[in-house]
């Protein structure tokens, strides 16, 4: 929790324990020492913080709890509050939080907005007070409505997320902008976050939101560097612009933010916006992955395993994928999976990680383990696992369900949706579903015979070297040039499901989500744009 120690307005703060003081060496001391000795309550403030932060003498927090006493006793509401956080964080001297919060709650009866602010963040999470929303609201209240800035934007948190308050939109607006308007760069990000986003009933208006972002990411918020990032990636309020979006992504990766690390690192290895480097990936990924972003963890990993920017390393590819995984990460979920099914011993762990990738819907993972459920005859459940898949538009869960929809396994047999299936994976340019609809074609089942319709479609197929369908094409050409009339529609033996191919790349653009602005004395950040 950050905490700021006041001192009025002069560089030096000071304070000495009285006769027993040694005597100060520093000439503006001595003079603030005099004056403390007499009883003046700001010097003996200062006095405090010279103690305190060891400005112009040793540090020595015991001193400056004496000074801070001596004027906190006379009402100097900053050496209230300065005394309160040496004595609730109990820094450098024995903790008595009871004790300081009564420093805390006297700085703040007096008006001193930051100790207003820390009261409230008290409250607001529960320490060392009992959790109470309603008291946090009050004194950001009094704070806010004293122009303190910090103070205005956590108010509007609260009316944002009704915490301690009625939900109210439109004075989390106000706050918020007024916050914003006064250079809080915190403000200027979660402005920038409900315009660009339209929360609340605001209108979406990217102008407004650049332009808050904008403020807030030259003044170091790192949560808006990364999201001008994105609307630059993305074109919004602005032309399309990838060299322009890695820069910014660039100054937030180094300032530390993960999602902006990833993003950089996936620029960095397609090329996009910037040079390919395959070197600057790995390393950006590597940053992202050590504060536990599963999605770089996960492109790191395939960089392991197909040594790009890095020599390749199995293990390395396999200890990123289950970092991934663990974190939750389809993808990674599914390249863990694919490392661990080519050994028998761990092929029952790959059946389960492939499991929790296509409970998250990653087709590729679905498609994967409907073929692996085949396998272990439980055709039922790998039925709706490749119908989950081939709704996503996966061609080889598309083709598999084909060829079990014509031999009848696992479903009533049905040679019209079998090439209802095959058309779609054909369509999309999958060379086994382009043989096996061209069969169905050249038969008459399941659809009207069409030999010339089937001709094509093994073309295509054979074009792409699939060595069935050059079998297939060359004996209906061999009928043709002979003169011999084609079969009538018989039913030849129904083709094997096809094996999905695995290793498939599973590499992804990061996707936009949600930043964790920089962190608020009170108050959590609005929910961050993508």
């Amino acid at each position: 929790m950050n905490r700021i120690l006041l001192a009025l307005a002069c560089a030096g703060l000071l304070q000495s324990a009285g006769a027993a003081d040694a005597p100060v060496k520093t000439e503006w001391l001595r003079y603030y020492q005099m004056a403390a000795d007499a009883g003046d309550p700001e010097a003996q403030m200062k006095m405090g913080w010279a103690y305190d932060k060891g400005d112009g003498v040793a540090r020595d927090p015991a001193r400056a709890v004496t000074w801070y006493r001596k004027a906190a006793l006379q009402n100097e509401p900053t050496a209230q509050y300065n005394l309160a956080l040496l004595l609730i964080e109990g820094n450098g001297v024995p903790k008595d939080a009871a004790t300081g919060l009564d420093w805390l709650t006297r700085a703040a009866s007096q008006n001193l907005a930051v100790a207003q602010n820390y009261l409230a963040s008290l409250y607001e999470q529960g320490l060392e007070v009992p959790k109470n929303d309603v008291e946090a609201v009050k004194w950001l209240t009094r704070a806010a409505n004293k122009g303190d800035a910090a103070a205005m934007n956590n108010l509007a948190l609260k009316y944002a997320n009704g915490q301690g308050v009625a939900k109210d939109p439109a004075q989390a607006l106000k706050w918020l902008t007024a916050s914003a308007q006064q250079g809080n760069a915190l403000a200027q990000a979660n402005l920038g976050t409900i315009y660009r986003e339209g929360l609340d009933g605001v209108a979406i208006d990217y102008a407004q939101a650049l332009k808050w972002y904008a403020s807030a990411a030259q003044q170091g918020n790192v949560g808006a560097q990364t999201k001008l990032g994105w609307m630059f990636f993305k074109a919004q309020g602005v032309e399309k612009n990838p060299e322009a979006a890695a820069k910014w992504f660039a100054l937030a990766a180094k300032n530390g933010d993960a999602g902006a690390q990833a993003q950089l690192g996936w620029m960095a290895e397609q090329g996009h916006g910037m040079t390919q480097d395959f070197a600057l990936a790995a390393q950006s990924y590597a940053q992202a992955a050590a504060q536990n972003n599963a999605l770089a963890a996960n492109n790191l990993g395939t960089l392991y395993r197909d040594g790009r920017g890095v020599a390749a390393d199995p293990a390395q590819a396999a200890r990123w994928f289950r970092k991934a995984a663990d974190g939750g990460d389809a993808n990674g979920q599914y390249n863990l999976a694919v490392l661990l099914e080519s050994a028998p011993a761990t092929e029952a762990e790959a059946l389960a990680w492939y499991r929790k990738a296509a409970e998250q819907n990653l087709a590729v993972a679905q498609s994967r383990l409907g073929w692996l459920l085949l396998k272990h005859g439980q055709d039922g459940e790998a039925v709706s696992w490749l119908i989950k898949a081939a709704n996503q538009n996966d061609v080889q869960a598309q083709n598999n369900l084909g060829v079990l929809y014509e031999s009848g396994q696992g479903v009533e047999k049905n040679p019209a949706t079998a090439a209802q299936w095959y058309r779609k994976a054909a369509e999309a340019g999958d060379a086994a579903a382009q043989n096996n609809l061209a069969a169905l074609l050249r038969d008459g089942n399941g659809v009207a015979q069409d030999p010339n319709q089937a001709i094509e479609w093994f073309k295509k197929a054979a074009a792409q070297g699939y060595s069935k369908a050059m079998l297939n094409l060359g004996s209906m050409l061999e009928r043709q040039a002979k003169g011999v009339p084609a079969p009538a529609a018989t039913l030849p033996p129904p083709p094997l499901p096809v094996p999905v191919a695995a290793p498939r790349t599973a590499t992804n653009a990061p996707l936009s989500t949600p930043l964790a602005a920089p962190g608020a004395p009170v108050g959590t950040p609005l929910p961050a744009g993508r």
